[in-house]
């Protein structure tokens, strides 16, 4: 059934308010991943650990903590994790079993048991309590598949006039990554990114079997703590801000390597890591598959149209005849 051109017009006047519609919705919906990506310079810039002052007294306490499921540590890991306790020989070293971990969100944030009982994958237990444990008692994360090189100067994270302070390491294509972090007792931004933990397990939770990788970057992984970051910073009166400093990866390699092993990803991380490192790629995809679901959409919207249309010339046609008979 054709449209006449007067109700053609309104139809399309109807579409672009829809499609305006879903393209703010999407923009809003998008936007914290939109900043990180235009405003990671500003927010995430590396600050070279020469420059910090190494004069004053650091607040951070020297405790090395690391996660494993349990407490037989598999063989892989056995000689980085010899190696790493044996460079902070003067920190206290604390071992996060799945055990330790619940027994100890059960007793200092319960708050938070239901989500950790509910998530899918064990690797989002292993990312959220590294958040909680800095939070808790400060010191260095370390993951397992970490190799060190030598002990990490945490006498040179000087806070200035500020009460806490805090370290990450810059990640590709942006943001900052969880393997490796430094922080201060009760720092703000670990109590803000804590208490986005269920929020993101909600977001998440519907479609994580589909999308591992996505789900546990998101939910938990370098993506959640990326953004937490970034919402902690934009509320912080200046940047950059003195409670938190990003060190480049390069920077790092005095201290540590990277073994890289990866043990949760999936099929899906392989292709959604090489998008990643291309930015044009994906971005090209995403346009192209937001224009193929407006298309649809729109396709829909004018299949309903006119079969109402249709009905409604049906209806009035048959009531035409009943007035006749």
């Amino acid at each position: 059934m054709c449209l006449p051109p007067l109700r053609l017009g309104r139809v399309g006047l109807y579409l672009l308010i829809a499609d305006l519609i879903i393209l703010g919705l999407l923009v809003y919906s998008l936007q914290p991943l939109i900043t990180l990506l235009v405003r990671n310079e500003e927010l995430f810039a590396p600050r070279p650990l020469e420059e910090w002052n190494q004069e004053t007294q650091h607040p951070i306490p020297m405790i090395l903590h690391q996660t494993t499921a349990d407490e037989v540590i598999p063989d892989k890991w056995v000689q980085s994790q010899k190696n790493c306790k044996e460079t902070y020989p003067n920190f206290e070293y604390k071992l996060w079993t799945d055990a330790s971990a619940r027994a100890f969100l059960a007793a200092e944030y319960s708050w938070f048991l239901d989500t950790w009982d509910n998530y899918h994958f064990p690797i989002q237990r292993a990312d959220s309590i590294r958040y909680f444990v800095l939070h808790q008692y400060g010191g260095i994360y370390l993951d397992m598949d970490t190799y060190c090189n030598a002990t990490f100067p945490v006498q040179a994270i000087q806070p200035g006039a500020a009460m806490h302070a805090a370290v990450f390491k810059s990640t590709l294509p942006t943001g900052v990554t969880n393997d490796f972090m430094v922080s201060s007792a009760k720092h703000p931004a670990f109590a803000a990114a804590i208490a986005k933990l269920p929020l993101f397990y909600k977001i998440t939770w519907l479609w994580a079997r589909l999308q591992p990788y996505s789900a546990i970057m998101l939910s938990s992984g370098p993506l959640f703590i990326s953004l937490a970051l970034e919402d902690y910073l934009l509320q912080q009166p200046s940047l950059p801000s003195m409670t938190v400093q990003v060190v480049h990866q390069s920077k790092l390699a005095p201290y540590i390597t990277d073994l890289q092993s990866a043990t949760w990803h999936q099929t899906d991380a392989r292709v959604l890591m090489w998008l990643g490192l291309r930015p044009w790629t994906w971005f090209s995809l995403g346009a192209i598959g937001f224009v193929t679901g407006v298309w649809i959409v729109n396709y829909g919207l004018v299949m309903v149209y006119k079969l109402v249309i249709h009905q409604s010339v049906t209806i009035s046609e048959r009531l035409k005849v009943a007035k006749v008979l």
